[in-house]
């Protein structure tokens, strides 16, 4: 009997070791993912940097006159106004308004 239980404790003493160790590759492998993420982040963020820095200096920023058009002048009458008009007026033609 007392080997069984020597046995039994050896057996969980090993099985906490292993699943120590499980765990430890485990969180030592999404670690290292993360760092990946991270510096791969970091490099797309420089480039991007880069290129809108870049791309500012390319581009003329100078400002043009405004053109002399004016602006057309509103319609004396709404469209809209002009139709529902129309379509109440044909309503009581028919007898429905």
């Amino acid at each position: 009997m007392l080997r069984k239980g020597l046995a039994i404790i050896v057996i969980v003493i090993v099985a906490a070791i292993a699943l120590r160790l499980a765990l430890g590759v485990v969180v030592g492998l999404v670690h290292a993912v993360m760092w990946i993420v991270i510096v791969v982040a970091l490099v797309a963020a420089v480039v991007w940097a880069n290129r809108t820095l870049k791309s500012t200096k390319k581009k003329d920023r100078s400002v043009e006159p405004a053109s002399s058009r004016e602006v057309a002048a509103a319609p004396a009458e709404d469209p809209i106004e002009a139709e529902m008009r129309k379509i109440t007026e044909q309503l009581r033609e028919q007898g429905r308004g």
